[in-house]
């Protein structure tokens, strides 16, 4: 027992926390965390923090009644607060009970320490849980990251920690303190049933695995650590290189990516999905790795799931955690003379005499005859042509050779003459047979001005 307290004394002190500092346990009754309740309690009295004890009551056992009332006792005789929560059997899922069960009681958790002002939160977990997490990941595949298992620390919330202070100690040890010290625990009988991977785990592969070298926890800790600071060091890589892609607009250069060695392109996929908080498989790392080395179709688009798609348009790519704004793209409106048609907040259009308008620094001005009068400003149709020199030109043909983004394309603003055919493309091109100032028949010009909107 001497050697255990040494050992969780000199860990805990490594945590440099401030002298009686409050912390939240999360305690279950089960051995593992009233060992940890032992030990706080048992440090010396210049680095003993306020034990602040949180326990939740699944309603998922017969015996869970005592167990609270257990905790109940027990607190009130130490005087740690305790703070309890009961979920409802109402609330228990039909399917992910594990998970849900979790996600409830973190949450829980951090509503206390938000509540109470508490900055950190303990949990027992110990090497064996480290090693049962470890294959768990192993087994179900996926990102890397996941295998470097439960960290010691980590933030969580907005303003707290997450404590592991076990986690250098195996569950045989812990067992052990609590018999040797006589400190009352409850075993959760469901963790003797093979109902969940975990218990499998725990039951049959991890014993043999042990038998077959007693050093496994210790080299599953260790190989986790190490993978860790490989995966801290590429990260911080990662994000440099991918800063150094990013363009003002958010998106990225998709030029600079595509000349990176495949092993950064893939990493830096997995960068910019993390920073979006995306779990992805490698599969559709893979497909995102396609989609963007296509040379042959400069345009395109990949679900990623979880509300977000990569998108891909000629010189560049990012992500999108939601639609792009609608807009009625039916709306049309015939250009009346003297007034502006705003376009956006910050430009509109507007049809004047051509002798009786005052032009301003930045304005572009289309001459157009009276003759194609009335002017339609819409957005782009099927079969849109504008009027050339040599005949008419295709409105998508013009967009597709300016390499203008399909995105972009729907939103466009055009004008067009009487006889439908487009004289300007509002921002891209003019029909070049706009007639001359000097010719007889200009009465008309039509005006782009970029100002801001003013919506009061």
């Amino acid at each position: 027992m001497q050697a255990i307290k040494q050992q969780f004394d000199l860990q805990w002190q490594n945590l440099k926390l401030a002298a009686k500092e409050k912390v939240l346990v999360a305690v279950s009754t089960g051995a593992d965390s009233m060992a940890l309740l032992w030990l706080l309690a048992h440090l010396p009295v210049a680095i003993r923090p306020q034990i602040n004890v949180a326990y939740v009551d699944h309603q998922l056992r017969d015996q869970s009644k005592t167990e609270t009332e257990f905790i109940q006792r027990y607190c009130q005789e130490k005087g740690y607060p305790l703070f309890t929560k009961t979920w409802a059997v109402a609330d228990h899922p039909q399917t992910g009970l594990e998970e849900k069960a979790r996600k409830m009681r973190y949450g829980f958790f951090e509503t206390v320490l938000k509540k109470q002002q508490i900055k950190y939160l303990l949990t027992a977990h110990h090497s064996d849980d480290q090693a049962e997490t470890f294959l768990m990941k192993l087994l179900r595949g996926g990102d890397l990251a996941q295998l470097t298992g439960i960290k010691r620390r980590r933030k969580f919330g907005a303003h707290a920690e997450l404590l592991r202070p076990l986690l250098g100690f195996t569950k045989a040890q812990l067992l052990h303190l609590v018999q040797e010290q006589n400190i009352t625990y409850f075993e959760d009988e469901t963790n003797e049933q093979d109902d969940y991977l975990r218990n499998r785990l725990r039951h049959h592969v991890i014993p043999q695995l042990k038998q077959e070298n007693p050093q496994f926890l210790a080299h599953v800790e260790n190989y986790a650590a190490q993978l860790s600071e490989v995966l801290t060091l590429a990260n911080e890589t990662s994000k440099e290189k991918l800063a150094k892609l990013q363009q003002h607009d958010g998106s990225y250069t998709l030029e600079q990516w595509q000349a990176l060695t495949l092993p950064w392109q893939n990493q830096l996929l997995r960068q910019l999905f993390r920073q979006h908080k995306l779990e992805l498989s490698e599969k559709k790392v893979a497909q995102a790795n396609r989609l963007l080395n296509n040379t042959t179709k400069p345009q395109g688009q990949l679900d990623l799931g979880q509300g977000y798609f990569l998108l891909k348009e000629y010189h560049h790519f990012w992500l999108a955690d939601h639609p792009l704004k609608s807009e009625n793209l039916n709306f049309q409106q015939y250009l009346s003379l003297g007034e502006w048609q705003w376009i956006s907040n910050t430009e509109k259009v507007g049809l004047f005499f051509s002798n009786a308008y005052c032009p301003r620094p930045g304005d572009e001005i289309l001459a157009v005859s009276e003759d194609e009068a009335p002017f339609l400003l819409r957005h782009r149709r099927p079969g849109d042509r504008m009027k050339t020199k040599i005949g008419t030109q295709k409105v998508k043909q013009i967009l597709i050779d300016r390499k203008i983004a399909k995105t972009k394309r729907e939103r466009l603003w055009l004008v067009a003459a009487k006889d439908g055919n487009i004289l300007w493309i509002v921002k891209v091109k003019k029909t070049d047979l706009s007639p001359r100032l000097v010719n007889a028949k200009i009465h008309y010009i039509i005006v782009l001005r970029r100002e801001v909107k003013d919506d009061e």
